[in-house]
């Protein structure tokens, strides 16, 4: 028996199903190579930097991941019975500090009546009598900075410890005066990020800023950056 004959219109309409059949595939591959997700932006190490470290807390509840800035000048008090090492060191970081400013300043004051910033270069039960806050840290730490904010997340005073019966080494005293004097600035946070940084969380006596500190701070010291930023509001004020 011979095979059925197929009619020619059948045929043409076969092949046309196929033809669009191969364009609508072609179509969904296509569609899906435009609709392919977006790749996330890739921030600057200062930048990712300054959201650990400004947006966070080493220690304290009420954080709220918020900036907090000084919005009048730091007026720090030191006592000129520290070493004279020591004295050294605080005009060089305040040096550092002020030279990356766009307004803020620090300044130093020969009274402690004149300061809303105390340097305490002393023991720690020194410090807890001034600073009762901070007594449930003093006992495990060789540095302490302790600060208060306003509604408006602007820092109003604050004080730091230099633990120097715990801390030996003039090195040592140098770089916790520079950590906690440069976190009495609103930078809270230790990670354990970038190992020569300041903010690093493991214990080091580095006596000075690494790379990344110097751009972290020259961001957050510029009038981009404001008390009570979120992280989004931050990173629009950068451009990101």
């Amino acid at each position: 028996m011979s095979a059925p004959k197929m009619h020619p219109f059948v045929t043409i309409l076969r092949n046309c199903i196929l033809i669009l059949l191969s364009v609508n595939l072609l179509g969904c591959t296509l569609f899906k190579e435009q609709q392919a997700e977006p790749s996330e932006t890739v921030l600057p190490a200062e930048v990712s930097y300054l959201l650990d470290v400004a947006l966070k807390a080493e220690f304290g509840g009420s954080n709220n991941e918020r900036v907090k800035k000084w919005a009048d000048e730091m007026r720090v008090y030191l006592s000129d019975t520290v070493s004279t090492e020591l004295q050294a060191e605080f005009t060089a970081i305040q040096t550092e500090i002020n030279a990356l400013a766009e307004n803020f300043k620090m300044v130093r004051v020969e009274e402690p009546s004149l300061a809303n910033f105390l340097i305490f270069v002393s023991d720690g039960e020194t410090f807890a009598q001034y600073e009762p806050n901070a007594r449930p840290l003093i006992k495990n730490n060789d540095g302490l900075v302790w600060i208060y904010w306003d509604n408006g997340f602007n820092i109003t005073r604050g004080s730091m410890l230099v633990d120097i019966t715990k801390l030996e080494s003039l090195d040592c005293q140098k770089h916790i005066l520079r950590e906690e004097l440069t976190q009495g600035l609103g930078l809270l946070n230790d990670t354990f990020d970038h190992p020569t940084s300041i903010f690093h969380q493991r214990y080091t006596c580095f006596p000075s800023y690494a790379d990344i500190d110097l751009a972290l701070l020259e961001l957050f010291l510029s009038n981009k950056i404001q008390a009570g930023m979120n992280s989004n509001q931050v990173l629009a004020a950068l451009g990101y």
